[in-house]
């Protein structure tokens, strides 16, 4: 219970650097991009893409990239049985 505590006050000091970043980049910056900082269509896409149904194709085509990079990580370390 204690270490959930810790790992809020962790998430919390990440929102705070977060904060702390957007704000000197707004001071700082010649031209300030709000969509540097947030951009809330994108994010709204990316939701969308990793809720959205029927994405079986998507779904394979990341499979078979994951299977092709676990085969090169065996093939670099050697594999062990």
């Amino acid at each position: 219970m204690i270490k959930g505590i810790q790992a809020g006050y962790i998430d919390e000091r990440e929102r705070l650097a977060v904060l702390a970043n957007s704000i000197a980049y707004f001071s700082n910056a010649k031209k300030p991009k709000f969509k540097k900082v947030f951009d809330r269509a994108k994010e709204e896409r990316l939701l969308e893409e990793a809720y959205a149904d029927g994405n079986a194709q998507n779904k394979q085509t990341v499979n078979e990239k994951r299977v092709e990079l676990y085969g090169k990580l065996a093939a670099a370390f050697g594999e062990r049985s």
